[in-house]
């Protein structure tokens, strides 16, 4: 289903609501809630334990779990916003949450002792994603960052230094040093440099060449790719498939050379770009492996990709007050033990703290925290759906970086005016 006739489904339900503000709700933090939120196997297993210690030093509050995989997470999501049984506390990601946000399917936070006043303790980059005509609809909770993960084997045995941790390279740097970990036995690579999910990077290459995609990430009113700037980013990340340091490009998430989330996992790849998310399986897969922050290019500015997760209050829920009670621990003394599972801090107060005490292999991504910029929050799919068609005709040759940047301009200000007039 689309966001087009996602959006409609939820307004006639939202419109619904609108007749059941006498339902009855439990007014203490405590009782039954449910909450919910997109996880792998060892994600789940993560959140749980959080849960876990909540409820521990909560004994009043049960909360009943929900942990799903990316695509079905966001299809129970659908499903039960429009059917009104959506769970209480529901996890948002910045990059699909505009259809809700916009359509009044969360409580607004404002009127809610204390709210405010957490609020403010986030980091101002966490803010505008859960904002929409002056509310606020969510609670930022973490910032999931894209910095490099590498197989520290494969390294070693061609004979190559490990970046630092914490100082990027220029791609200038990244590539005399590490082009020739891509090996081809006839037409065929064996194992490949770099696999990156360049349906994101994309983002980041443009803003790192001084080019923008739109005119405001969080309200866009006009798209200007098409720029020499912007031109010039998308002949940049085209030439590591040209160079062979990346392998063709395919549309196919889980290939050969694994998703770009797992990619090091395969032992075929040296370096992919992700977040603490992708520790799993390759601990699982036994690699050593090590983080860098990403690259950037000389001369240009440090960029890198990041989605602002959040937790929002079903509007149809009926314990209020125990929703927000767990959302505000997650938010505040909860952090130290909710950055466990993969994310950095969103509240600022514990930042520092979290960064001193943590893992060596977070410094990368503690480094690229700054940089991390956030993709065109639009309340439809289309203009998501334009960039990937047109990214990987691109990518495979069928046309130049001009026609895409052209392509993706004039058609994304044709999406932009139809959604907002």
């Amino acid at each position: 289903m689309n966001r087009l006739l996602l959006v409609f489904l939820i307004v006639c339900f939202v419109g619904s609501l609108a007749f059941a503000e006498g339902r009855t709700e439990d007014k203490s933090s405590g009782g039954t809630i449910r909450y919910t939120r997109w996880a792998g196997t060892q994600e789940a297993r993560d959140f749980q334990a959080l849960v876990d210690a909540y409820m521990e030093a909560h004994p009043g509050v049960n909360i009943e779990t929900e942990f799903l995989p990316w695509g079905a997470y966001w299809e129970k999501v659908r499903t039960t916003v429009v059917s009104g049984d959506a769970a209480d506390v529901i996890s948002l990601s910045h990059i699909m949450s505009s259809p809700y946000v916009t359509k009044g399917a969360f409580l607004a936070l404002d009127e809610i002792p204390g709210a405010k006043e957490l609020f403010d303790r986030m980091q101002p980059g966490t803010k505008p994603a859960v904002m929409y005509n002056g509310k606020i609809y969510g609670m930022p909770i973490g910032v999931g960052v894209r910095s490099l993960i590498y197989n520290k084997a494969m390294l070693d045995k061609a004979g190559l230094p490990y970046p630092d941790s914490e100082k990027p390279m220029t791609w200038d740097e990244f590539k005399k040093t590490y082009a020739k970990l891509s090996i081809k036995k006839g037409d065929e690579y064996q194992q490949v440099a770099v696999h990156f999910h360049w349906m994101q990077v994309w983002q980041a290459f443009v803003e790192q060449f001084g080019g923008k995609i739109v005119d405001d990430l969080t309200r866009p009113t006009k798209v200007l790719l098409n720029s020499p700037e912007g031109i010039k980013a998308l002949k940049a990340m085209k030439s590591f498939i040209d160079e062979g340091l990346e392998p063709p490009y395919s549309t196919e998430w889980a290939g050969p050379w694994g998703t770009p989330d797992s990619a090091v996992a395969t032992g075929k790849v040296a370096f992919m770009q992700t977040g603490p998310w992708g520790f799993g399986p390759i601990k699982d897969a036994g690699i050593d492996f090590g983080t860098a922050p990403f690259p950037y290019e000389k001369g240009g500015k440090r960029a890198t990709i990041g989605y602002i997760n959040f937790l929002s209050i079903y509007r149809g829920s009926k314990n209020t007050d125990a929703a927000w009670a767990f959302i505000s621990w997650m938010a505040g003394e909860g952090q130290p033990e909710f950055t466990k599972t993969g994310d950095l801090p969103a509240n600022s107060d514990y930042l520092e703290k979290i960064k001193a005490s943590s893992d060596e292999k977070l410094k990368a991504f503690f480094s690229d925290l700054p940089y991390a910029i956030t993709g065109p929050m639009l309340p439809t799919d289309e203009f998501t759906s334009l960039t990937e068609s047109t990214l990987t005709d691109f990518l495979q040759d069928r046309i130049s970086a001009e026609e895409a940047a052209q392509l993706i301009e004039e058609e994304g200000n044709k999406i932009i005016k139809k959604i907002f007039g």
